[in-house]
């Protein structure tokens, strides 16, 4: 079977996505836990980590401009140098308040990163591939993440080094990029905003990534510090947050695949099933048996971190190629708006309650989700499958 091109045009991005990610994954990891080493509260973690993602709000309304004035490459390479310099500032100021300052800029950046990763990965793909393409564009995603999550182990989670190799792996992202053939997406003219309108077209989408942001955003910003309460060292909190990542790695290629052949409500539907059922486990059973924290945290991976991507390519299916910018950046936007709750009511919880409380939390927010899309598929039945 011969290679669909639109593999060849995305392989210097995907080179970028690896080493970027890796140093936003140990950024992600290194934050909480170098805040809980400085004194830091966990509501104050939580907030620093809903900040991130205020400053990624920002930036969902900026990136789509700034993508269409520099064109995709130099704003990669703009957003990624600003990124690593905000890595290498938390060291240097050690305030709780300072810090949320520092990750929201660091959020600002990301936004611009994925509006233009996700627009240039949507614009090479068509219908029949795309799903298959976001979900190598995730597996490649959480091979970064994977890489910066075990880096953790290198040094003290509050030590200068850490958040050095950070900011070094963030900058060194854009040489795939500066010595690429493949031609970028053309700049696209400057989209609007327009949640409202994507909503009308694909509420499931729209409602998928808000959920996605209040769930897999707690998740990435809380599980390190629910992993350390719960009595992991270093070396445990990377295990616990590499399973996570293995299993959603794992299961992206054959998901992907899958939706690719029927309608994408349908595996969203299945996935929240089994997240719901692994993280009531979580809360039930790992309290009395730590050996089950990885498999739990592999199947939580596995089923909660693919609501993005499947909510992303259903609503790519819907919005037609001339509206991929615009589309990617209302999904970031929604992603962000989910995003900004999530921690810091999530650390509220886990402050008055337990650390298994960032599960009770997140298994609700996907309990509400499933009933949605049932809902939705006995409103809009699925179209009749066609081959492609």
């Amino acid at each position: 079977m011969p290679i669909h091109p639109a593999y060849g045009q995305v392989a210097a991005l995907f080179a970028a996505v690896v080493v970027l990610i890796a140093g936003n994954g140990l950024l992600s990891t290194l934050v909480p836990l170098s805040g809980a080493k400085n004194g830091f509260s966990a509501v104050s973690i939580g907030l620093i980590a809903s900040a991130y993602f205020g400053g990624m709000f920002i930036g969902c309304i900026a990136a789509p401009r700034i993508v269409a004035r520099a064109g995709h490459i130099r704003a990669f390479a703009a957003m990624a140098a600003v990124a690593a310099a905000t890595a290498l500032a938390h060291p240097l100021i050690i305030d709780p308040w300072a810090w949320a300052l520092i990750r929201a800029t660091t959020g600002f950046c990301f936004a611009g990163l994925y509006a233009t990763i996700e627009s240039w990965v949507q614009d090479k793909a068509d219908n029949v591939v795309r799903g298959q393409l976001l979900a190598i564009y995730q597996i490649v995603h959480y091979i970064g993440s994977a890489a910066g999550q075990q880096a953790i182990q290198l040094g003290e989670p509050s030590s200068f080094a850490l958040f050095s190799g950070a900011a070094a792996a963030l900058a060194l992202s854009v040489l795939p990029l500066t010595f690429t053939r493949a031609e970028p997406p053309s700049a696209p003219p400057v989209p609007r905003l327009r949640l409202g309108w994507l909503y009308r077209i694909s509420p499931v989408a729209v409602i998928g990534v808000f959920v996605a942001g209040a769930a897999n955003g707690t998740l990435w910003s809380l599980a390190p510090l629910f992993a350390s309460l719960s009595g992991q060292g270093p070396s445990g909190v990377a295990a616990f947050m590499t399973a996570i990542i293995l299993g959603a790695a794992a299961a992206q290629w054959p998901i992907g695949r899958l939706a690719d052949r029927m309608d994408r409500r349908y595996i969203m539907a299945w996935a929240m099933a089994v997240a719901i059922a692994a993280q009531a486990l979580l809360v039930v059973l790992a309290p009395q048996e730590p050996a089950l924290l990885l498999p739990l945290g592999a199947l939580i991976g596995a089923s909660t971190l693919l609501l993005y991507p499947l909510s992303s390519s259903h609503a790519g299916d819907l919005a037609g190629r001339e509206n991929l910018v615009e589309t990617s950046s209302a999904l970031l936007l929604a992603y962000t708006l989910g995003a900004i709750i999530g921690p810091t009511v999530a650390a509220a919880a886990m402050a008055r309650t337990a650390p298994t409380a960032l599960f009770v939390h997140n298994g609700a927010i996907h309990l509400a989700f499933l009933v949605f899309v049932v809902w939705r598929i006995r409103q809009r039945p699925p179209r009749q499958q066609t081959d492609p």
